[in-house]
């Protein structure tokens, strides 16, 4: 009965520690206690006695502890003290440093005499999670040597943020608290990507923190081409594809794309393949070259046929396919001016039963552009404007002659959730252009609702399109207006609305033609991206 009431106050005794050690917050005397406790639980068990010093080590073991989570210089120094004399003050040395690389451990030290008078050394490892929660990181065990940021003058940061740059050196480097300076980096130089870069000091547990500050997409002098990759469904003109991939750095890039029965974009609905290659920084960052070569097979519905074989129309040749080799340059006058120029020497082929096999549809390219983003007012607003000229030359040898015009602008502002977008483009042919090259209103982004082979099966050389869209987390209106015609005839204005989810790349639009003596409505869904 005695023994049982001494063990009771004893596990009393014991839980009145541990509380008390909890609630003053001494949590590494608590675990060293523990560590302790369980050195000693084998030691009842197995009667093993303290080796002296002087006595061979058997083996040396680290029991907690994953190995691989140490340095291997302290796993060495560990590994070799098997067939060395024992010497405690060597050993409890190598726990110091254990605790020194996982500053949210505590380490005892047991050394037990084994039955054929070795010593076997155990390092009992015991985590703190409460007190130091082990940082993500796994260069959390090393010292910030220095910091250090490229890619622009430190005074154009706050003094604050500059002192909290330089505050971590000297301190052990922690993941949360850098991606905390990187938020505040980022939130200072709007428009720059800024990325951290981790070094080797000049000592051994240091490293240098190297902070890099490059301008982003949108301060560069020269834009890449625009991605055309898109996968969609339309009611009236079925399923349409396109897959531009981007494989390059920040200054050359190489694009392979592919189209499989793309009915979305012009007249013809196409398949093929091709590849641009663009650089942005010849030299200076002010100019750019590329070329771009494809090559797409045509198909043509009955409507573009019917239209095509009507005799008041001028006769336009329908093609197989058709291949093409542009190569152009850019220069930028500001980051938000920017003019191009070059050739597209298109070959086209045609049925070989018609008296003429291929043509030459050869002509040169310009083109001015202005993009520019505002803040004002808790507001961001884009414009992006663009006027493109396409024409042929006897210089280029073409067997067609004809110029192309094409002027487009688009106006976004958004606040808080919401966003309303604005677009217009207005363009003209003079002279016998292919159908490749005639425009079409009535797909999944001009005068949404329409059928652009009810409109204009053939295409037209003259287009004029007006969009308004508001939309709010997602959910969105709008109305389109806009005609496309041939010249010598009559113009007519159409109008549509409709609503949908336009979320990021994804839409899906429900639209409606409203000047028709019918209704009519339009599903259209996909990706662009």
């Amino acid at each position: 009965m005695k023994i049982a009431c001494l063990y009771l106050a004893l596990v009393a005794v014991w839980w009145v520690i541990v509380f008390k050690l909890v609630q003053l917050g001494h949590m590494k005397t608590l675990l060293l206690l523990l560590a302790l406790f369980a050195l000693q639980c084998p030691r009842a068990d197995a009667q093993g006695t303290d080796a002296p010093d002087g006595t061979p080590i058997a083996t040396a073991v680290v029991s907690g502890l994953d190995l691989e989570r140490l340095s291997p210089a302290l796993r060495r120094d560990i590994d070799a003290l098997a067939g060395t004399p024992l010497n405690a003050g060597e050993v409890t040395a190598l726990g110091r440093r254990i605790e020194a690389e996982r500053p949210n451990t505590v380490v005892a030290v047991r050394s037990v005499l084994t039955d054929n008078g070795q010593a076997r050394v155990i390092l009992l490892v015991a985590v703190n999670d409460t007190a130091n929660p082990p940082d993500e990181n796994i260069n959390a065990r090393y010292i910030v040597e220095s910091v250090a940021v490229e890619g622009v003058a430190e005074s154009r940061l706050s003094q604050s943020l500059r002192d909290d740059l330089h505050a971590v050196v000297g301190t052990r480097l922690s993941h949360s608290a850098s991606e905390r300076l990187m938020k505040r980096l980022r939130d200072e130089l709007p428009g720059y990507d800024v990325t951290r870069r981790m070094e080797r000091g000049t000592e051994q547990g240091r490293l240098r923190m190297l902070v890099m500050v490059r301008p982003g997409e949108t301060m560069r002098w020269l834009h890449f081409s625009p991605p055309r990759s898109k996968f969609l469904y339309h009611t009236e003109q079925g399923w349409s594809g396109v897959l531009d991939v981007n494989i390059g750095r920040r200054d050359v890039r190489v694009s392979p794309f592919f189209a499989w029965s793309n009915a979305d974009d012009l007249v013809e609905e196409y398949s093929g393949f091709g590849v641009r290659l663009e650089t942005r920084n010849s030299g200076t960052e002010e100019l750019g070259f590329g070329v771009e070569i494809a090559t797409y097979d045509s198909d043509w519905r009955d409507q573009t046929l019917s239209a095509l074989a009507s005799p008041s129309r001028p006769a336009t040749l329908v093609y197989d396919s058709r291949t093409t080799v542009a190569p152009f340059a850019r220069f930028a006058f500001t980051p938000h001016l920017h003019v191009g120029g070059g050739v597209s020497i298109t070959q086209i082929e045609i049925d070989e039963a018609l008296e003429a096999a291929s043509q030459a549809a050869n002509v040169y390219t310009a083109s001015v552009g202005y993009d520019n983003s505002w803040r004002p007012g808790g507001t961001q607003q884009d414009l992006d404007a663009s006027f493109d000229v396409r024409a042929t030359s006897a210089s280029l040898q073409s067997d067609l002659d004809y110029r192309r015009y094409l002027g487009r602008a688009v106006y976004r502002v958004r606040w808080g959730k919401n966003m309303l977008l604005t677009s217009g483009m207005a363009g003209g042919i003079t002279g016998q252009a292919p159908l490749f090259e005639r425009f079409t209103l009535g797909d999944s982004s001009t005068l949404r609702g329409w059928d652009k082979y009810d409109i204009a099966p053939a295409g037209g050389d003259r287009v004029g399109h007006v969009s308004v869209e508001y939309s709010n987390r997602g959910f969105a209106l709008f109305l389109d207006s806009g005609s496309v015609w041939t010249s010598g005839e009559e113009a007519s204005g159409r109008v549509s609305t409709g609503f949908g989810f336009h979320h990021e790349n994804f839409f899906a639009t429900l639209a409606f033609p409203l000047n028709t003596p019918d209704v009519r409505t339009t599903f259209m869904i996909g990706v662009r991206f």
